[in-house]
């Protein structure tokens, strides 16, 4: 099908002089090659082994449909420029001068380089080599790893039962994940853990070893000799795993992942060999146990993968000597965005501070720290650096032991910094005195958008009146619209991402509320006339919308008529007139 499209276009796209033909030429034999022998890849070869190809080999084909038709597009609009440049030119033949995007919109400047003869050449041998290696391994690989069995995992240890079993079910996942790499596989499903992950999706694009209930396991699987074979052939099987990066969707974000299994040093270190120039987007090793040697490992990882956008390192703990070169790392990185160092740090504020000090990352997660311990000034120095960020947008300081005296300082870097979207600080030993802190800060920073505090802080007055000030119309307009303070049951200020709905919700709720004494007339006075249009918008929102199509957060805004509360600002109207026409002659 692929080849007939392609003579198709080839055929169908206007050749007035032959010019467009010639500079075809030389690149005819390469894509019609290239097609031959991936068609016949795909359509000849259908064994049993190969049934679990066909959900990847549709996909190929409709990558290379959709790459069909951008060269269709990128011919004709060769020959529309060829024909402009003739009839500019009188007639007189173009020659073979290269076509030229000047003059274009810099959109279709960058679509007619995306589809350019090159882009299609390489795409066409990253799939073709990716065919010859999916048939290779068919053909000539083995897993040669032995099956583990009770005597060989227990020969040497005192396992527990529970512990024995993980390590057999490891192997098998290894011999898995090894085999699924060798097939050119890449899609890892979730099942039924998909709530566990990041992942919107239930296909996990990369690779990916975890304990099989990962809900239920809380420590890492043991290392034995008997895993070594099988680690081996995992490494060998992923050396290849470049071919099939370089087929994935453009849209994909491959992630390599290890979660709670035990990786000595020189098991991870023969891991991160293969990893070594790959272009995974996400690294997530957790609770691995490969200690300094595999942390010098990881940082020489980094430096190999331009591509790398957001490292998970989970309970691998980072040693205050290579903290130093660890930060390096990240903060000279090109792409890296995004990190989490749950539990690395032990109780040391350094990494943290440089980290946000760097200027450079959008995500930072540090929790199970223990930050309990640091210094006055260390602590200074990084509510300082958050102060003057400009580059961070989410930061998770959960389970840190931080006390009062903490969330002052982050509090008051709070006030300053106008770029930190999302705030966690969940499970640390504040007080209720730290509620007046952060009411503060919300009553000056309109730039969080959520918040997430203990509920013995989160539910004070001094955090619910910087959200909604109900004692005037005027107070309720100046509150913090922007931040949603997150904690089970507490939504009652502010919805997130609805900043002028949730004005509207704060101003109607007190009119509403005067409305069912009638005396809204007797406020009207105090109100700031700039705050009238927002009043009329309140009211219209919610005397035009149906009740049953209101997005109510306050029952009592459901309770009265918006042409009631209008009525009575009627009745007010020569004051606003009068005041209106001062501000005019003013």
């Amino acid at each position: 099908w692929l080849q007939t499209k392609y003579n198709s276009i080839m055929s169908s796209s206007p050749n007035h002089d032959g010019s467009s033909a010639k500079r075809r030429k030389g690149n005819d034999g390469a894509v019609v090659g290239f097609l031959s022998s991936w068609m016949g890849y795909f359509t000849g070869r259908r064994d049993d082994n190969a049934q679990h190809m066909l959900a990847r080999n549709e996909q190929m084909m409709e990558r290379m449909e959709e790459l069909m038709n951008k060269m269709e597009e990128k011919l004709e609009s060769l020959d529309d420029h060829e024909n402009e440049e003739r009839h500019e030119e009188g007639g007189e033949d173009g020659g073979e001068e290269e076509y030229s995007s000047e003059g274009e919109s810099d959109s279709d400047e960058e679509s007619v380089e995306s589809i350019s003869t090159e882009d299609l050449r390489n795409k066409g041998k990253a799939l073709e080599a990716y065919q010859e290696m999916v048939a290779t391994n068919r053909d000539d690989w083995k897993y040669s790893a032995e099956d583990l069995n009770m005597d060989m995992v227990d020969i040497d240890f005192d396992l527990a039962e529970d512990e024995i079993e993980s390590i057999m079910h490891l192997s098998q996942n290894i011999k898995n994940c090894t085999i699924k790499m060798r097939r050119g596989e890449y899609t890892f499903n979730h099942g039924k853990n998909v709530e566990y992950f990041d992942q919107d999706d239930f296909d996990y694009q990369g690779v990916r070893l975890e304990p099989r209930d990962l809900a239920e396991t809380y420590e890492k699987i043991p290392y034995i000799y008997a895993l070594r074979s099988h680690w081996e052939e995992f490494a060998h099987a992923l050396d290849d795993f470049g071919l099939i990066l370089d087929v994935m969707p453009d849209y994909a974000e491959p992630c390599f992942q290890i979660s709670q299994i035990e990786l000595p040093a020189a098991i991870f270190k023969t891991i991160v060999k293969s990893l070594e120039g790959k272009g995974f987007i996400k690294y997530y090793f957790r609770d691995n146990g490969f200690g300094r040697y595999g942390i010098r490992a990881l940082i020489d990882l980094m430096d190999s993968n331009p591509e790398l956008r957001s490292l998970l390192l989970h309970d691998n703990s980072i040693d205050e000597e290579d903290e130093i070169d660890f930060c390096q790392a990240i903060v000279g990185h090109p792409t890296l965005t995004s990190i989490d160092l749950a539990g690395c740090c032990g109780g040391r504020i350094y990494m943290l501070s440089e980290l946000v000090r760097s200027n450079q990352l959008e995500s930072i997660s540090m929790i199970t720290s223990d930050l309990s311990f640091v210094t006055v000034a260390e602590r200074e120095g990084f509510c300082n650096a958050l102060s003057s960020n400009t580059s961070l947008t989410h930061l998770t300081l959960s389970g840190n032991n931080l006390i009062d005296e903490d969330a002052a300082s982050i509090a008051g870097a709070l006030e300053r910094n106008n770029t930190l979207q999302h705030l966690c600080l969940r499970g640390n030993m504040f007080t209720e005195a730290a509620a007046a802190y952060f009411g503060y800060a919300l009553g000056t920073n309109n730039t969080l958008s959520s918040l997430y505090l203990s509920k013995r802080v989160a539910e004070r007055a001094e955090i619910y009146n910087a959200l909604f000030d109900n004692s005037s119309l005027n107070s309720a307009a100046d509150s913090n619209h922007t931040c949603h303070v997150v904690i089970c049951g507490f939504k009652a200020c502010n919805e997130e991402d609805d900043p002028a709905g949730n004005r509207q919700r704060k101003i109607y709720k007190i009119l509403a509320s005067r409305n069912k004494r009638m005396s809204n007339v007797q406020h009207f006075d105090d109100i700031d006339i700039n705050l009238l249009p927002e009043i009329l918008a309140a009211v219209q929102r919610y005397a035009s919308t149906p009740v049953s199509e209101r997005q109510l957060l306050y029952r009592v805004n459901s309770e009265v008529s918006g042409l009631s509360i209008v009525y009575e600002l009627m009745r007010k109207w020569d004051s606003i007139y009068k005041t209106l026409g001062t501000i005019d002659r003013c």
